[in-house]
């Protein structure tokens, strides 16, 4: 069982890198944490539409590398801190590039939703019952553009005053959410 999980956290032992790593100790199988974060080496979408008759992007950079580990995996989570009530540029970026797996629809070759996975994101911020609204969107459909069933959502806002280590609501939800992706 491999679990990738893509993050866009700038910070490697911020909040969200904790949540990943208490998540990640609940999980079986191999799990890679790729970061997103602050990569120079992929080139932004250009919209060419290549995509559209062709499962590949036309773009021939480091985002291939990105495209196999993602094809590779058995679960696919995305983690990120919550910036103005959305993921990073960083990540967005990156994000932009899996317009491949959305063009599946036009291609018409888009996969059922066979593989599991989740999402992690954090906030500063106060909690509040809009604060990670456009995030989850986001992810939501990223996830569903890759064939994965979205488990769980496990957020934490409030990080600027409390760490993991002083909420076990959300080391209960991780915990569940571990459990969901272990199931068969």
């Amino acid at each position: 069982m491999k679990t990738l999980i893509l993050t866009g956290s700038p910070r490697k032992q911020g909040h969200t890198a904790h949540m990943v790593e208490y998540l990640t100790a609940r999980l079986d199988g191999e799990v890679e944490v790729l970061s997103l974060d602050h990569r120079t080496d992929i080139t932004p979408c250009r919209d060419c539409r290549y995509c559209f008759t062709h499962p590949a992007c036309r773009i021939q950079d480091s985002m291939q590398d990105i495209y196999r580990k993602l094809d590779e995996a058995d679960r696919i989570l995305f983690a990120a801190p919550v910036y103005f009530y959305n993921i990073p540029g960083s990540m967005k970026a990156v994000l932009d590039r899996l317009q491949v797996y959305w063009a599946a629809v036009v291609r018409g070759d888009r996969p059922a939703a066979a593989r599991k996975g989740g999402i992690i994101l954090t906030g500063g911020a106060p909690e509040s019952p809009r604060q990670f609204l456009g995030a989850i969107q986001t992810l939501q459909y990223m996830l569903e553009d890759l064939g994965v069933r979205c488990e769980g959502t496990v957020t934490m806002g409030g990080s600027d005053k409390k760490g993991l280590s002083e909420r076990p609501d959300v080391q209960a939800a991780l915990d569940g959410l571990a459990q969901k992706l272990k199931e068969t």
